[in-house]
């Protein structure tokens, strides 16, 4: 049974640690998207190549990612791959930083997919069309491909986007203070588990709606930018 007098007066009394930790949340998916989005154009460019070592090199990179759990890439990077590659290059890295790097990892696979195929959407005769006219491959790639692709996959970056929000509360296993942590630490001293998770549900609920929302509302602005043309 929820105890809603005790829930709010937990979300009233402390709600500066759910706010702090939603924000580290949100600053993990934020850092994520845009780093991961990078990472997949590269990996989505690579395999485009004809070169096949590095294409092999990718598809086993998404591979790997695609077929293990988010859980077990972080504790693989977090207590082995980054502190040893710290140490040889004689930096220190937060357990944050090294948690974002994992997110990035792990997101650049999903996104080189998704941007792969937002490239595949693009009709060719487009590519053949811009070559007439004098354009390099090259050209062709950054000024006629991309800017169609990139429209093509919005929904689905979108839908990673918050899908990382929701994934970014595995990081509290290894104790990064992101909202799941911090609820989870609350809770441990207080003993209402239940009141203390649902408050970090509808804190989760908030920040995916609102960037479900916002998505939304720039997708239809960018249709209506498409037919004024």
């Amino acid at each position: 049974m929820i105890n809603f007098s005790k829930l709010w007066e937990i979300l009233s009394t402390r709600y500066p640690v759910f706010l702090q930790g939603a924000g580290i949340t949100l600053q993990l998916a934020m850092v994520t998207v845009l780093f991961g989005s990078i990472l997949g154009l590269i990996v989505a460019l690579v395999r485009r190549s004809h070169i096949k070592p590095l294409q092999w090199l990718m598809n086993a990179y998404i591979a790997f990612i695609r077929g293990t759990p988010l859980l077990v890439q972080t504790l693989l990077m977090v207590y082995g791959i980054l502190p040893s590659v710290a140490g040889l290059l004689g930096i220190k890295m937060s357990k944050l930083t090294m948690c974002n790097i994992a997110l990035i990892i792990n997101s650049g696979a999903y996104m080189a997919e998704i941007i792969r195929s937002g490239i595949q959407s693009i009709d060719a005769g487009q590519g053949e069309a811009a070559a007439t006219l004098g354009l390099s491959s090259g050209q062709t790639l950054r000024f006629v491909v991309l800017p169609q692709a990139v429209k093509v996959a919005l929904p689905a970056m979108g839908n990673e986007f918050v899908a990382i929000i929701k994934e970014s509360s595995i990081m509290y296993a290894v104790g990064v203070y992101e909202l799941t942590y911090e609820a989870n630490k609350m809770a441990s001293t207080n003993f209402f588990y239940i009141e203390t998770m649902l408050i970090a549900a509808m804190l989760y609920f908030v920040l995916t709606y609102a960037v479900t929302t916002l998505l939304s509302m720039w997708e239809r602005r960018m249709r209506r930018g498409d037919r004024s043309i």
